[in-house]
């Protein structure tokens, strides 16, 4: 609190404000007596704070917050100087200073304080696209080239900058000499060229660059130029608003990357990589629909392709050609996730919890996907995830329950009607018939899933589960194995269905390391228990036998097995010997 006090101060080139206008400021002017309130704890954590370490950064009267008489050094510092000309080196230095959004971690507690930040982003671009327009994108500083995309990524719709980016023209050198002007004037000026009010009509997308961990610097240089010119690309192309590669950068290295994304309001996911290919590297690239975590494109490109700058033009640009030209299909075919946005928030909540396999998650993201429903009864997305919930229910309880099989039918059968072009309801349709042993309608959904997203990476590894669960185990592997080279980020039931199929082939050790990469693996508990059994292990195999009645006190041997649709009796057989052995 007390830093975003000081930012407040420096930004409005003050060295004090009324203690009233601060209060109001942070905590909104409902209710003056709990702002003033808020504010008087406040002031007191940070002057017992600054006590402890024996510094002044804020004093605070009856009346009025002040700057302290010791100093922080903020990035904003020094941009409001009038005085002085423009080079192209203050032009790179300011275009540093301003590559992160202003107190972009900040959650506004009020109205006010959330329209000052904003105010203060608009005069930020306002100041950095003359800049821009004056500097020479094609030779000029990486920063810079990042402040167009910026300035792009908040206005789509700034033709100007857009093209210039695109190098359609080529400045000269003395063009830099420019009269500098403060943001606010900035702003006032800006009247003549389009907003920089939020505006988010074409669908957002995140190019997350390749991690270099382990490479060598001149294929990372490689990589990282190549992103660069997809995303300039990408904005020439006019179809899509792309996140800034600093903001993208930092956005790769968030752990729970679901949230950053739903905040950002990204629809897609270039999710990039570097892969060993023979004697040289590739760049494995797949394009990722947030909605519904569906990859809708996936290519490889050789970085030997890429090695001269013209050729690493001509890649980028089939690169980015490929991805506008999905997106375009894309937001054609799923033009109904922007129809209602609560029914897009809830379905993704839905969506996040079923990453878990715990019984208590399936049953939040049901939850969030009967509030979806509620709204908009047909949507597809939300009925496919109602008929995934009952499924998994069915197979974590082992309870042999059909009711939850039928439900789950029956809600993929109703996806299907709401919407015969998602694959991911065809999907679970596959599922609950495999379920229920009708073998060969399994294989026509999954085959009809397949053909509307080829590398769907979850779709992918249910017809893994159906190949293993047809006493196809090697086939099946193989193809949940793509499923995790597609996804690198997968969800336990990827490694469950691996670890099934390993068992099956007879290779305990395998199975028991891909539960090992489950973030939760007491789903997988009966499985376990099997594999040790077959190791002759059986104390380890005794402590997930009892882990299994704890969480599932009526288990039967003979009615699970009953259950499990394995296709021929050899690997039932196998299966139950592993779990006797076990000690069930």
């Amino acid at each position: 609190m007390g830093l975003i006090i000081i930012t407040y101060l420096k930004a409005n080139a003050r060295t004090e404000f009324p203690r009233a206008d601060i209060a109001r400021l942070l905590w909104g002017d409902t209710d003056t007596a709990r702002a003033q309130a808020n504010l008087r704890k406040a002031a007191s954590r940070i002057i017992n704070r600054q006590n402890e370490i024996g510094r002044q950064f804020l004093s605070f009267s009856a009346s009025k917050v002040s700057l302290g008489s010791d100093m922080l050094e903020a990035d904003i510092d020094g941009l409001l100087a009038a005085d002085l000309g423009i080079d192209h080196v203050k032009a790179d230095r300011i275009a540093l200073r301003l590559r992160e959004d202003f107190l972009a971690d900040v959650k506004s507690q009020s109205e006010g304080l959330a329209a000052w930040i904003e105010r203060e982003r608009d005069a930020h671009l306002s100041l950095l696209r003359p800049l821009v327009l004056a500097s020479d994108l094609t030779a000029g500083s990486r920063a810079m080239r990042d402040a167009a995309i910026k300035i792009l990524e908040r206005n789509p719709d700034d033709h100007e900058v857009r093209n210039h980016l695109g190098g359609s023209s080529r400045r000269q050198q003395n063009r830099w000499q420019l009269p500098f002007s403060t943001p606010a004037q900035e702003a006032s000026q800006f009247s003549e060229v389009p907003s920089l009010a939020h505006h988010h009509r074409l669908p957002r997308l995140v190019l997350l660059p390749p991690t270099s961990n382990g490479v060598n610097v001149e294929v990372a240089s490689c990589a990282g130029a190549l992103i660069d010119d997809v995303t300039i690309d990408l904005c020439s192309l006019r179809e899509v608003s792309v996140i800034a590669p600093y903001t993208a950068a930092k956005i790769r290295d968030q752990i729970d990357k679901a949230s950053v994304y739903e905040n950002h309001g990204i629809r897609y996911i270039l999710d990039t990589r570097l892969t060993i290919e023979g004697s040289g590297y590739s760049l494995f690239a797949q394009l990722i629909f947030f909605g519904s975590d569906e990859i809708i494109w996936a290519d490889r490109f050789h970085l030997s392709d890429a090695g001269s700058t013209t050729s690493r033009r001509e890649t980028a640009y089939r690169m980015a050609e490929a991805i506008s030209r999905q997106i375009n299909t894309s937001e054609f075919v799923r033009s109904d996730y922007e129809a209602n946005g609560s029914v897009y928030r809830s379905f993704l909540r839905g969506q996040n919890h079923l990453m878990r396999l715990g019984l208590p998650d399936v049953r939040r993201a049901r939850k969030h996907f009967r509030e979806a429903l509620q709204v908009d009864p047909e949507f597809a997305p939300a009925q496919s995830g109602m008929s995934r919930s009952y499924f998994l229910e069915w197979l974590i309880t082992a309870q042999n329950d059909s009711q939850l099989l039928s439900l789950a039918e029956n809600y993929a059968k109703a996806a299907i009607a709401s919407d015969s072009r998602l694959p991911a309801a065809y999907k679970e349709l596959g599922v609950a018939k495999l379920y229920m042993r009708q073998f060969d309608e399994s294989a026509e959904f999954f085959a009809t899933a397949e053909s509307l997203s080829p590398d769907y990476a979850n779709l992918i590894a249910s017809f893994a589960d159906a190949l293993i669960q047809a006493s196809r185990p090697m086939e099946g592997l193989t193809k949940v194995q793509q499923a995790i080279e597609l996804n690198p980020k997968s969800p336990d039931e990827y490694f469950w269905t691996a670890a099934g199929a390993c068992y099956s082939l007879e290779r305990y050790e395998d199975a028991l390391n891909y539960i090992g990469r489950m973030s939760d693996r007491a789903p997988a508990d009966r499985l376990s228990a099997a594999s040790w059994g077959m190791l002759g292990d059986t104390r380890k195999a005794g402590q997930f036998v009892r882990k299994t009645f704890e969480v599932h006190p009526t288990f039967d041997l003979d009615s699970w097995m009953a259950l499990v649709p394995f296709k021929e009796e050899w690997q039932k057989q196998h299966y139950k010997e592993g779990l006797v052995k076990a000690g069930f």
